[in-house]
């Protein structure tokens, strides 16, 4: 009874404990995120599985060339007599070797090469791609956090302003119908908040899935918005780095994988294969006989080398022909893919561009916004110490300076995610980016 009560009571402790960790907040930085991200994600394990299978695919190509061996051992009875006798039964024991070689293993052995190449590529672009997504994540919602602060504020503001109006219902200086606006405006305001509180709670939920963590992992991000304007050298960085080179890369080993399964199927068409086949057959008739003695067994084996062309894979309606055109359109349509991809270059590069010149403008205009906004709440408050401004006017001013703060840090984000994005199109390596 006593082992009883100390396991229960070394149970108890432990859930304590536990519930006291998954209580803790986890503190994450954007680079920690990355860091989270890229080790849990489903896609990359998934991208990372697709590279194993097609190295396996690569390694084990050139198998071909290995024989197919073969063994059987057999005991054989005529039907004819039906006396069951030794001397009627028959041991036979044979062994066979048998190798095909055609023109077609050298494109296989190509295809698995560029398979293995574009997975690899693959692998490297869910990575970035993922790193892409999660970074933009943690900005939005970092992003969020500075809206709900805002909010919070707009929120005091409103109830600030509901109170001191019904102070001045009750003084007889205001309407009622003020009072009852003042306050439906204040429990709309209210129910805003608290429903941006809970959405928020539920993307950081969403956010921690994403990391790999757990849906109930209390998560508090670490950062800031705050980031410099660069000046960038559109046609150097262009000429720098190739946009979508991997994307670019990719549709490139598509159509070389194909355009060798095409050559490896007009080989099986039009080429011969060389067979090799070996065999020997090992018969004793009559199991009473010495076993281990040669002089018993008879060898009716045989070995040959041919050539052997499958006439059927040449005309036009045979599978090997429709599977050639079949793979042919496929092959056209990457192509169009491609050229299309590449047409993209310059119009997508022109709209990152475009948009970090934009918003960068647009960040200059917010700045201006706030300098206006601050002098516009210090005159109002120093009006209010003077006496000669209500405290409500000091909290309509700076309400409109929360909300000028609040435009530069929303125009921040479009600025870090068009970076983000550019980063991601141009491939840039790390030194690049933190320059």
């Amino acid at each position: 009874m006593k082992r009883l009560s100390s396991i229960l009571v070394c149970l108890f402790a432990a859930s304590l404990l536990f519930a006291e960790d998954s209580s803790e907040k986890i503190v994450i930085d954007v680079e920690k995120a990355v860091e989270y991200a890229n080790n849990y994600s489903r896609a990359i394990k998934s991208a990372s599985i697709d590279v194993d299978s097609k190295s396996d695919a690569r390694n084990h190509v050139l198998n071909a060339f290995l024989p197919d061996v073969s063994f059987s051992g057999t005991i054989a009875k005529p039907n004819e007599p039906e006396e069951i006798k030794a001397e009627y039964y028959s041991a036979i024991g044979s062994a066979q070797i048998s190798l095909s070689w055609g023109l077609s293993i050298i494109e296989k052995v190509k295809k698995a090469n560029r398979d293995y190449e574009a997975g690899v590529l693959s692998f490297e672009m869910a990575i970035r791609q993922n790193t892409r997504d999660v970074k933009k994540l943690f900005y939005h919602l970092l992003l969020q956090q500075k809206s709900l602060e805002n909010d919070r504020k707009t929120l005091e503001t409103t109830k600030a302003r509901y109170e001191s109006t019904e102070k001045s219902y009750r003084s007889g200086n205001a309407p009622r119908f003020d009072v009852l606006q003042s306050r439906v405006t204040y429990q709309n305001m209210k129910r805003d908040v608290d429903n941006a509180e809970i959405a928020l709670e539920r993307q950081k939920r969403e956010f921690a899935v994403v990391l790999g963590l757990s849906p109930e992992a209390k998560i508090e991000l670490s950062g800031s918005l705050e980031t410099e304007i660069v000046e960038l050298d559109k046609a150097k960085l262009l000429e720098t780095y190739s946009a979508y080179a991997s994307d670019i890369r990719s549709l490139e080993l598509q159509i070389e994988s194909l355009d060798a399964q095409r050559r490896g199927l007009n080989y099986d068409s039009w080429t011969p294969t060389l067979s090799f086949n070996y065999a020997t057959k090992q018969t004793m008739t009559g199991l009473d006989k010495n076993w281990l003695d040669g002089a018993n067994w008879s060898d009716k084996g045989s070995a040959s080398l041919s050539l052997t062309w499958n006439f059927t894979n040449a005309l036009p309606f045979s599978n090997n022909r429709i599977k050639y055109h079949d793979l042919e359109r496929q092959q056209e349509q990457l192509k169009l893919k491609l050229a299309q991809k590449k047409d993209d270059i310059s119009l997508d590069s022109a709209k990152l561009f475009d948009e970090l010149e934009t918003s960068s403008r647009a960040l200059d205009s917010c700045r201006e916004n706030i300098k206006l906004a601050e002098e516009s709440y210090d005159l109002v408050n120093r009006a209010y110490r003077a006496g000669s401004a209500e405290l409500i006017e000091v909290r309509d001013a700076e309400a409109e300076l929360n909300k000028s703060r609040l435009a530069e840090q929303s125009e921040l984000y479009t600025y870090i995610c068009a970076l983000i994005d550019l980063e991601y199109m141009l491939d840039l390596p790390k030194d690049r980016k933190e320059r």
